[in-house]
This record gives structure tokens, sequence and C-alpha cells, in this order.
């Protein structure tokens, strides 16, 4: 759905809640014309444009995206923003939202995110986990064998932030 799409401010027969510009809305379920397979799935929605602190540039340390929320079964999205997943429960959504959360994730977005627009391809790098289990920066630095040296790098890079809140404040 484009990003400038309004849905309807309540629920009504056979709508679908759309997370959009603002808040969200109510859409008819058949204005759903790609990702229909993702409907009734759980899902990461991050916001697909971000950008640096510091008047159009980035500050370092830099969050590099936006605060990533959980978008329930029979939810969808505008183009305002780009998702993840899709996860068959809300346990694996939540342990997506740690990696999202994590400094070596965001890092890894940084070396393919040229502006604030956050497309499918700057995820290009970030190496796909197993979400039965939460994730955190230690746990990746031991299973990638990152240095102190290597590390003290992506920490004067990237801002350390807390994505742990699970739904979206509209």
């Amino acid at each position: 759905l484009p990003t400038n799409m309004r849905g309807k401010p309540a629920p009504f027969p056979n709508s679908l809640l759309v997370y959009q510009f603002g808040g969200s809305g109510y859409v008819p379920r058949d204005s759903i014309t790609t990702g229909k397979d993702l409907i009734g799935k759980w899902k990461l929605f991050i916001g697909r444009a971000h950008g640096g602190q510091g008047h159009g540039r980035d500050v370092f340390p830099t969050v590099v995206i936006g605060k990533p929320f959980i978008g329930e079964p029979n939810s969808a999205c505008t183009e305002t923003y780009m998702y993840i997943g899709p996860f068959e429960s809300e346990n694996e959504a939540v342990n997506a939202m740690s990696y999202v959360g994590t400094r070596l994730f965001r890092f890894l977005v940084l070396m393919r995110k040229p502006s604030q627009d956050a497309t499918r391809r700057v995820y290009g790098f970030v190496p796909l986990q197993d979400f039965s289990e939460p994730w955190s920066d230690e746990k990746l630095r031991s299973k990638y064998g990152i240095t102190d040296t290597e590390w003290g790098f992506v920490e004067q890079m990237i801002r350390s932030v807390d994505v742990g809140e699970t739904s979206n404040n509209g």
C-alpha cells in the first residue's frame, strides 16, 4: 500500500489493521495485492526512512534505523515501513526484535545504508539467526569471534538502544 494511504479509524467487516504513517487504520482485506501470505503471520515492522541525528548527517555513535515494533497476525503496513519476517509465533518475533536491537545488526545495516532510505538492500550483510532464542551483542560476538578491537570500533559507530517494547504506539 502506498505511503499516503489512510485507513478508516475503526474496524469494519472483512477489514485488516494497517500500520501507516502517523499511526494505524483499517482497510478492506482485498486491498492487499502483494504479500497476502504474510497477513496471518507475526512480523516486525520498522520505519523505512531514518536519518542521522545531526541536521541531515549522522553523528556517531548513531542508531542507524528506527525502533521496530511487532506486527500481529491480521496486520499489514504501508510503504512507510519495511517488514522483517514472517514468524510463526509471537516469541519468534520478540526474539527477532532482540536481534534488530543489537549493535552488530545495526552496524551491518550501516555498512549498506547510504541515505535515510532503508530499503531491503541495506539488510544484505545481516545474517539470518535462529529466532527460537533471543539475541544479544555478547552472544553474537561469541558466535562470530569478534575481537575486542573490532568491537570497540562497532561501539564507536553504533549507539546502544532499547527495543524492548513490543507494540506500536501509533
